[in-house]
């Protein structure tokens, strides 16, 4: 197989930033809060990692809550602390700010000295912010471990007509990613490392295309194969492991992770049973492209590999529960074959456990739009649980139509029954945890016609 530059230079900061950390998969019972700004307020990183979780470790209850804010920041998200995230009573919680701390619009070409005196101030409060909230949640009651995420970067290189690239403004957000790993041992911390390879990553795809971007048009929020990388990084830090199962057919059946009985085997066919204690993760299509930026995400995080040996020459299909599902000579199949990127029984079912956490997804972001007015609410002294204090705030408001104040009438409607959504994303947790669970396949393997 051909490797590209790109590939080498991916796969090697891949390896050293691996060599740095030693986060730990989570476990049965994790509370995982994932706590940051729109980026993790979007949640489509953590969503995948949740995805990779439900398919991978089926029999795990770990919960992940979202605790992300559009436009919050280090300062911003502390006075929200209780309500978001200590009250989840979180054994991890991930920790993400950088963006919206940064002062982006103090990064302009020829900046004056008072706007490089704002990009260092802005600097200085992000690092006693962050250290202030780092301490609150190391002394809170179940003493969480912290994962502190170096933010992902601002795309200031890419070429577009929207006169948006604010020179300099990643380079702010190096130096907040620097502060996140120096200060993370003070708090026995395991650093989640986006900033450093996303940067390198946007960089080999913008030498082959200065209009590309892993991020966005925006230059702050990343579609989703930015976000499916995100994913990718946390749970490689997290040392996960590749094998979804492994199974050898011989004159024998030898697996991994997985049970295969009812071996029988004639001069021309095959058929046996399989059950996989996992899943093979359900890549979101809509992240396709990250495959072509060189991430080697099936080689390294998804590996449901087959191979069946003793074959005559010539080429055979693979039947699973009576669906042809490959077609490839005895010599592949010798070598071994991947199944996790073919449409397999085993994938549809995976996808469906993601379309539900999709929905999942879907359900809670309505939790976190109205957890962003509540904390809009905060910061302008107003009671967000006294609704006529709100709806006077409203009313008094010179302009109803910016992100956080339109939405007012709608939290002022909706926000005392927010327990029904609640409940929804728990009743959408739990089905998402059923239909992961494996069950029993028949393959087949007979000649091509």
């Amino acid at each position: 197989m051909h490797i590209t530059r790109t590939q080498y230079l991916v796969l090697g900061l891949t390896l050293f930033i691996s060599s740095l950390l030693h986060a730990a998969p989570f476990r049965d019972g994790d509370i995982a809060v994932f706590y940051g700004d729109s980026i993790t307020a979007g949640g489509k990183y953590y969503s995948y990692i949740y995805d990779y979780y439900l398919t991978r470790f089926p029999t795990r209850t770990i919960s992940f809550i979202n605790a992300g804010i559009s436009g919050d920041s280090a300062g911003g998200a502390f006075g929200r602390m209780e309500e978001d995230v200590i009250t989840k009573k979180p054994s991890v919680v991930c920790v993400m700010f950088g963006m919206n701390d940064v002062g982006r619009g103090n990064y302009v070409s020829n900046a004056t000295p008072s706007q490089l005196a704002a990009q260092n101030n802005a600097i200085k409060h992000y690092e006693a912010n962050m250290t202030k909230l780092l301490n609150t949640l190391a002394a809170s009651a179940t003493k969480p471990e912290l994962y502190l995420l170096t933010p992902s970067p601002f795309d200031q290189t890419a070429i577009n007509d929207r006169n948006n690239n604010q020179p300099g403004c990643n380079d702010g957000l190096g130096r907040c990613a620097t502060f996140v790993r120096a200060t993370a041992p003070a708090f026995h911390a395991k650093v989640i490392e986006f900033y450093a390879a996303m940067t390198a990553l946007n960089k080999q795809v913008q030498q082959n295309n200065p209009k590309a971007t892993i991020i966005g048009s925006d230059r702050v929020h990343p579609g989703a194969a930015g976000h499916t990388y995100m994913a990718y990084l946390f749970l490689k830090a997290q040392g996960v492991p590749a094998e979804v199962s492994t199974i050898t057919i011989d004159t024998t059946a030898a697996a991994k992770n997985a049970t295969v009985s009812g071996l029988t085997r004639t001069a021309t066919s095959l058929s046996f049973t399989v059950k996989e204690n996992a899943l093979p993760f359900p890549l979101d299509p809509a992240a396709a492209e990250m495959l072509t930026w060189g991430v080697a995400f099936h080689q390294e995080l998804n590996q449901q590999m087959l191979t069946i040996k003793g074959l005559k020459a010539g080429m055979y299909q693979l039947k699973i529960d009576n669906t042809p599902t490959v077609t490839a000579s005895a010599e592949v199949f010798a070598a071994g074959i991947n199944l996790a990127t073919n449409t397999t029984p085993q994938l549809l079912q995976a996808k469906k456990v993601a379309q539900i956490n999709e929905q999942r997804r879907s359900a809670e972001s309505k939790i976190r739009l109205y957890a962003a007015v509540r904390w809009y609410l905060g910061h302008r002294k107003v009671n967000p649980d006294d609704a006529i204090a709100v709806q006077q705030h409203y009313d008094n408001l010179p302009n109803k139509t910016g992100y956080y104040e339109s939405r007012i009438p709608e939290y002022l409607k909706e926000w005392k029954t927010i327990s029904t959504v609640f409940d929804r994303v728990n009743q959408l947790t739990a089905e998402a945890r059923a239909a992961a669970q494996p069950v029993e396949h028949r393959y087949e393997l007979i000649p091509a016609n």
